[in-house]
């Protein structure tokens, strides 16, 4: 009996289903100890100058490694991608090795034996195919301006629109923390395009919160462009009956491969992953827990985790689909902090997309997303400076994001700002779509 003789919650009901309100948790000596270092943390950069500091700090970090890229263009991986561009605007073959040799060496000057493969999808050859007609530097300059316009529309979106204006500097350290973190960085240096795809994704989320399904899946079917990011979203989406975003995400996918089997033939696509399995890097380097059983038992370990993890996680969300269905914030961001988690040859650059995941947790408890936030900065300056057999700890960073996704559920959609105009990319009125 609970208080003033009123019947208390069914103890089976709750020793059952850890997702409820009054719910028992195994190790709560841990989980205190967690709550305790998150507060503490919290407090720490609550003091005045703190966060500012630390957000300037973060942006100066990417703004150096894009500086070392603009300094260096065709030592990074945007040689790749122009080799790949020059490989399609000839009417090559874009996945054969002797093509892409051939044309790196023409945009190098002079052939050179540490070949960099280009890897991507087809349509990222023709994104990057305008910035032939430019010289290297130049180019590199055009796509770091155009990196930098998506991540900051990004930051405003989510600052505006997810909740964040009303935590004020704690909330911009946040942002700076997630979209500018350490790995983020790589993007910069390395010429990836995972910062131009943030864009996608936060405009996605920002239209499933204001109900429009269907658009949010075309948004986020752009992703796929990076496969490793968003692998099991539609799965997440599909078990809990979000029928509409599914939708749109298979209509934009039905584009994406109409427009790369026009640009390479079927036969392009099995020389694409032909090439991905003999060039790829190493599976051992690649973040998540594939990774690092990979360092451990080689590529075909790694492999076979990922397909078993992957399948056990799909029946995971489908044995618990009751409890994520009416959270679609919940449900976006435990897929894809899954996708990374799980998902084979996800490198420090992917994690930009864990911005999402981070500003979810954030809805509900601020103090756990900046904790998580530090510890997934922390985690890649320990594996690039004193793990040599692959980034591990930032596996552990990922488990940790994985955790208080389905631990701490946004309790709401995020906090509008006015009214705006209907067609405009906001939401128009508080809902409880994360409920």
């Amino acid at each position: 009996m609970g208080l003033g003789g009123e019947p208390g919650p069914p103890l089976r009901q709750v020793s059952l289903n850890p997702f409820q309100s009054g719910r028992t948790r195994p190790s709560r000596g841990a989980r205190r100890i967690a709550g305790s270092f998150a507060d503490w943390l919290l407090r720490a950069l609550s003091r005045p100058l703190i966060a500012p500091a630390l957000a300037v700090f973060m942006v100066a970090v990417s703004a150096g490694f894009a500086l070392h890229g603009l300094l260096t263009p065709l030592r990074t991986d945007y040689i790749a991608m122009l080799s790949g561009a020059r490989v399609l605007a000839d009417g090559g073959c874009l996945y054969c090795h002797a093509a892409q040799l051939q044309a790196q060496a023409v945009l190098l000057g002079h052939p050179h034996p540490a070949w960099d493969p280009f890897l991507d999808t087809p349509l990222v050859a023709l994104v990057y195919r305008p910035l032939l007609a430019l010289p290297a530097a130049a180019g590199f300059a055009v796509f770091l301006a155009a990196s930098a316009a998506c991540v900051g529309l990004a930051g405003v979106l989510l600052w505006r629109r997810m909740g964040l204006a009303i935590h004020g500097t704690r909330g911009l350290l946040l942002l700076a923390l997630a979209l500018g973190s350490v790995p983020a960085a790589w993007n910069y240096r390395l010429g990836q395009t995972d910062a131009l795809l943030v864009l996608p994704l936060v405009a996605g989320t920002v239209l499933l919160v204001a109900d429009q399904r269907f658009v949010a899946g075309l948004l986020f079917s752009l992703l796929l462009l990076k496969p490793q990011t968003i692998g099991l979203l539609p799965v997440a989406l599909l078990v809990v009956g979000e029928w509409r975003v599914v939708v749109g995400m298979a209509a934009g996918a039905a584009c994406l491969a109409g427009g790369s089997l026009w640009l390479v033939g079927p036969g392009g696509l099995g020389q694409w992953l032909t090439l991905l399995g003999s060039a790829g890097p190493a599976l051992a380097t690649s973040n998540g827990l594939s990774g690092a059983i990979a360092s451990l038992g080689g590529n075909g370990a790694g492999f076979a985790a990922a397909a078993v993890l992957g399948l056990l996680a799909c029946v995971w969300m489908f044995w618990q689909r009751r409890t994520f269905t009416g959270r679609p914030l919940q449900v976006v961001a435990l897929g894809i902090a899954v996708s990374l988690l799980l998902a084979p040859h996800v490198y420090a650059y992917d994690l930009i997309m864990a911005a999402v995941p981070l500003i979810v947790i954030a809805q509900r408890d601020l103090a756990a997303a900046l904790a998580a936030a530090v510890l997934l900065n922390a985690a890649h300056l320990v594996d690039t400076f004193f793990i040599i057999s692959g980034p591990h700890v930032a596996a552990l960073a990922l488990c940790v994001i994985v955790a208080l996704v389905i631990l701490r559920p946004p309790d709401g959609a995020a906090h509008p700002v006015g009214r705006p105009a209907r067609a405009q990319l906001s939401v128009a009125r508080a809902t409880t779509t994360g409920a």
